[in-house]
């Protein structure tokens, strides 16, 4: 993606700060977390501890600071010397692909001539050059390569690089339409290539071509055959196939044979030479970035806060290949790493601590923006796992931070040492219902266990009504609240007009639909508005989760799927055993469904273990099906960019789970009073500046552009949010609001947040005693710190 998104679960005391000896003029702030990075590399970091780490080692193009009057944010030039100049008329032609009079389409990014590594060995444009072609090397196939061709920025042939020589199954019509041919031309080129034909989403039967019959079996799953395309275009247009539907027009047959049949298509070109991708570097100290579609203003700066640089020296020296296997350390230890950000990793013990000191060579020192600021001198990070622990290390002085959680919030809630935070994530309840993964670990799991029945609508929607939020909060983490919709209200729409997307129209309609309060709201009605409405949601209705409970059991025992002896058990993953929030809330989570089935047909029949080990591997861990069911999980890294941040809910890279397939979900939409029909990755594609084909209601194609207009482009991320919502496998459960005490010892820059920026962060805390001072004032209180 191109604005990166980070995978998040709930973490309960973050920070926290252990004095070095000594320390006289020396300022240390220390972070005590429950887990460990363990990967920050810029081309494969995937969660926010890792990121949490990595954003000190280095710095993107632009970034946030405070405006002038300290009331809001500003974007500023950080590893870039000024804002990016439109080159676009130089780089016209057959080449990239642009056109005379085109805009936004290359820009030439000006660089500080003073970046060095750590080491001081300077640090020029033609490394970053270096570094996109190592993120993006097709043998690595590195988890963050789509940060330059995925989402708002779309470096020129970036994605066809990385991914060059690869194949996959490509519905006919697709191929026809890329490559301009007619029906026979198709075959004729492609009539050979072994097929495949996906009659299963089509009919609910599959077509046993040994049998040369119609099972009633139903498969959700594309039926493979020996056949060649041209044998199955005749049996689909003139055998068994045609017999089996009325198709009103001989074109219908046609137009449908072309989305249901597949075969392996080369989808990108053959072997690609790097100076085909739009990442240039004239000088020293200029880079170009030529790019597939326009972007500029503020989503261009946004797209380039994040960074792929690396150690072109280090990171050859990191790789190696096992059994033909690419690999690559770099990130991963303090041997691995190298920084050109204002701090250099100097210590590291995994799942022990870090230590984290100034750069004397960072580009920054030399700013006059940064002169007074950076009082901070070393970050030391500890792995602590117990919130008791923690607690009785800050009363002791020994930490300048700590998160509160339900046991301690309410002797601190009116501190005032206490802060509240408000996040940008939603945490939800998280499923993997693909069919053929869990009837494989139910069978792993011994006679009569059931799984399968996660598959069903049904019993997903009754885990979403039968969950009480309001109490799951207070039992786990107080300081949060229910949620009930894919965004919470830090997500911004329009960052030019300062609009956050839950305050509009179109998003409260989301959740009103989404809750069944449409037909509640207006006059004479339970509510007077969508505002109303939204107020009065608790999320909770036992009575109609009982409802859906039995009619899943009723689907499942119809179906086959379960068994009228088998128990139902659902495997709860958590990153680990110590966090008092995940403890509590599978507690609570266990008698709270223990509590809804009774008086159902799933009352006794509906059980859950957890596994414990998980770490910051929770995602792949549900993907993957070694666990049923996350909670506590979400997505981060994109307050200004919900239509990026929309691809963690469709890409197959992120989305949880990969039963759903959203190439062959449509959705009409309506704009300008006209009705348009896409899938939602076409859709997914329009809200992320790209021009896209739908079909409008008479049949016809039309070319939308809905980026260009922010009205319509809202619209539709409000219904792609819909949709996804109405999958019930990421079912909303609470914000992300925290709590922590602050130490004595440090200050921040202002007492309330100011959004993005929370209350200035490393750069601008200040302090009020250097490090011996504070082991001295400690002391003077008797080595306990009273904070109420």
């Amino acid at each position: 993606m191109s604005r990166k998104i980070l995978a998040l679960f709930m973490i309960l005391a973050l920070f926290a700060a252990a004095a070095l000896a000594d320390g006289e003029g020396v300022y240390t702030y220390n972070s005590a977390q429950t887990e460990f990075p363990t990967n920050w590399s810029p081309h494969q970091n995937q969660t926010q501890i890792d990121s949490d780490l990595m954003v000190q080692l280095g710095n993107g193009f632009y970034d946030f600071d405070y405006n002038e009057d300290e009331d809001g944010y500003k974007v500023i030039p950080q590893v870039a010397a000024d804002f990016p100049v439109d080159v676009t008329a130089d780089y016209v032609g057959d080449a990239w692909g642009i056109a005379e009079g085109e805009e936004a389409r290359a820009w030439r990014i000006p660089l500080r001539g003073n970046l060095a590594w750590e080491d001081g060995t300077p640090i020029t444009a033609g490394d970053f050059v270096t570094s996109a072609k190592l993120l993006l090397n097709p043998t690595a196939q590195n988890h963050r390569a789509d940060m330059l061709y995925s989402g708002n920025l779309v470096i020129k042939n970036a994605e066809a690089y990385l991914k060059q020589g690869l194949a996959s199954d490509t519905a006919l019509g697709t191929i026809m339409e890329a490559e301009s041919l007619s029906v026979e031309d198709l075959l004729a080129k492609y009539g050979s290539e072994p097929g495949c034909i996906n009659w299963g989403n089509s009919f609910g039967d599959t077509y046993d071509f040994d049998a040369k019959a119609w099972t009633g079996e139903a498969e959700d799953a594309v039926v493979t055959t020996p056949l060649t395309l041209s044998d199955l275009y005749a049996f689909y247009t003139t055998g068994e196939g045609r017999a089996y539907a009325t198709w009103a027009s001989d074109e219908q047959m046609t137009e449908w044979a072309l989305e249901e049949l597949f075969t392996p298509y080369m989808q990108f070109a053959g072997a690609m030479d790097f100076d085909q991708v739009g990442i240039l570097a004239p000088d020293d100290t200029s880079l170009v970035l030529i790019l597939a579609k326009p972007l500029s203003g503020f989503y261009l700066y946004y797209s380039l806060t994040d960074y792929w640089l690396v150690n072109e020296t280090l990171y050859h020296a990191c790789e190696s290949e096992t059994d033909g296997v690419y690999n690559n350390t770099y990130g991963t230890s303090k041997e691995t790493s190298i920084s050109f950000g204002p701090y250099r990793l100097s210590e590291f013990q995994s799942d022990k601590t870090y230590l984290l000191e100034k750069n004397p060579n960072w580009y920054g020192w030399s700013d006059p923006a940064n002169e007074g600021w950076y009082q901070t001198d070393a970050i030391r990070v500890d792995c602590v796992a117990e919130v008791s622990t923690r607690m009785e290390m800050f009363m002791s002085g020994l930490l300048d931070v700590v998160g509160l959680d339900k046991d301690h919030i309410g002797d601190y809630a009116t501190s005032e040492y206490t802060y509240y935070d408000e996040g940008d994530s939603v945490f939800a309840m998280v499923f993997n219902p693909e069919h053929s993964a869990l009837k494989t670990a139910q069978e792993q799991a011994g006679a009569h266990i059931n799984k399968t029945i996660l598959t069903l609508k049904d019993f997903r929607m009754a885990m979403s009504l039968g969950l009480n939020r309001q109490e799951f909060c207070l039992a786990s983490s107080p300081t949060n609240e229910p949620a009930f919709a894919l965004y919470g209200g830090q997500i911004v729409a329009d960052p030019e007009q300062g609009l956050f997307y839950r305050t509009t129209d179109v998003a409260k309609q989301v959740v009103v639909d989404f809750w069944g309060l449409s037909d509640e709201i207006g006059e004479g009605k339970l509510y007077a508005d969508a505002d109303e409405a939204i107020d009065s949601l608790s999320g909770y209705n036992l009575e109609m989760a009982r409802q859906y409970f039995d009619a899943a059991y009723d689907e499942a025992i119809a179906q086959g799927l379960m068994g009228e002896d088998d128990v139902v058990e659902i495997m709860i993953g958590t990153p680990n055993e110590t966090s008092a929030f995940y403890n509590s809330g599978y507690d609570f989570i266990v008698n709270n469904y223990t509590e809804a089935v009774k008086g159902t047909k799933l009352e006794g029949k509906l059980t859950f273990k957890r596994d414990a080990t998980l770490g910051n591997g929770f995602g792949t861990a549900l993907r993957n099906n070694q666990v049923d069911m996350l909670f506590g999980v979400g997505w981060t890294g994109s307050t200004f960019d919900p239509y990026g941040l929309i691809e963690a809910y469709v890409e197959d890279d992120y989305r949880y789970d990969p039963a759903w397939n959203p190439d062959e979900t449509m959705l009409t939409c309506t704009l300008d009073g006209e009705e348009y029909t896409a899938n939602v990755r076409t859709w997914q594609h329009a809200i992320t500046n790209e021009t896209v084909t739908a079909k409008k209601a008479d049949g016809t194609d039309a070319e939308l552009n809905v980026s260009a207009n922010a009205e319509q482009r809202i619209l539709v991320l409000s219904q792609l949010e819909n949709v996804i919502l109405q999958n019930y496998d990421f079912i909303p459960l609470m914000g992300d609001s925290s709590a922590k005490l602050k130490g004595m010892q440090v200050e921040y820059h202002t007492e309330d947040e100011v959004f993005p920026l929370s209350r200035g962060g490393i750069k601008y805390m200040t302090y009020n005693y250097d490090d011996a001072e504070w082991n001295a004032f400690v002391a003077s209180q008797g080595g306990v710190l009273n904070y109420k």
